[in-house]
């Protein structure tokens, strides 16, 4: 079953179906509301102007956005006035930035192409540890500045979930909230709703290379393969789209540092 319009952006009811109808898979695009007309007008026009072939079909990305300028990003590491490290795109940088999370610091991350749709998956997140108790009220107080009822998205590995979910079922784009395994959920507290659920993100190393090594960097230094991620914004505004929005976050809330691409900006402990 694939859904689109705006309801299929109920990731509630989404996480139901499969075990109500039956259906073997349910499929919700990263922009199933009126934001993903765009990309079905490209693809109509380009099928009424390639009528002899047929639409490609397979795995795509909702990184299709704006990335950040790597000159904007070298001048304002140097005038910021913030510490800042260099930190690559393999296993170290995972892990450098593992140990922050670990360490309770919340990150702002902005790498790479910006997300097509409502979901931030990771390009233009907010990025701490799921394990502190009070670690959503913090993100909440802190940062977010929104109402302390709203729940924050687990990052999980694709074949991981049935180790922590009941109605295990990938979730690209976090089209689905499942119910959380009841004997895991003392674990990640900040991530759990008070319903028991969470509405989670799954990650395939094929598709996000760069997630899958940070989640896997978490659960070697935490033992837990499990991330939050809540959008690169606070109440009121759009996610962040420019190198400086990034930085005006971090200046005006309780963020603790900021990633770049691959240039770790921090304030001091």
């Amino acid at each position: 079953l694939v859904l689109s319009g705006g309801c299929a952006l109920n990731s509630s009811y989404n996480g139901t179906i499969g075990g109500r109808f039956g259906f073997e898979a349910v499929h919700v695009p990263s922009a199933p509301a009126d934001d993903g007309n765009a990309l079905g007008a490209a693809l109509l026009s380009w099928m009424q102007d390639h009528p002899e072939q047929p639409a490609a079909t397979g795995r795509i990305t909702p990184f299709l956005g704006t990335t950040p300028d790597r000159r904007v990003i070298d001048r304002t590491v140097a005038n910021c006035g913030y510490g800042h490290l260099a930190v690559g795109a393999g296993p170290e940088g995972g892990a450098t930035l593992a140990g922050r999370l670990a360490a309770g610091r919340i990150i702002g991350v902005m790498r790479g192409a910006a997300e097509f749709g409502p979901r931030a998956l990771g390009h233009r997140s907010i990025l701490a540890d799921p394990r502190p108790s009070d670690m959503k009220d913090r993100l909440n107080q802190r940062v977010k500045g929104r109402e302390p009822y709203r729940p924050f998205a687990p990052i999980i590995p694709a074949h991981r979930v049935s180790e922590w979910f009941d109605r295990p079922q990938p979730s690209p784009y976090m089209s689905f909230t499942l119910p959380w395994k009841a004997e895991v959920r003392d674990r990640v507290p900040a991530v759990v709703h008070a319903d028991g659920t969470g509405r989670l993100q799954t990650v395939e190393a094929a598709s996000d290379p760069w997630m899958s090594g940070l989640l896997d960097a978490m659960e070697a230094r935490t033992g837990v393969p499990i991330v939050l991620n809540t959008s690169f914004n606070v109440m009121g505004k759009p996610i962040v789209h420019s190198v400086q929005d990034a930085m005006a976050v971090l200046a005006t809330t309780g963020l603790d540092g900021v990633l770049l691409d691959d240039v770790l900006v921090e304030k001091a402990a």
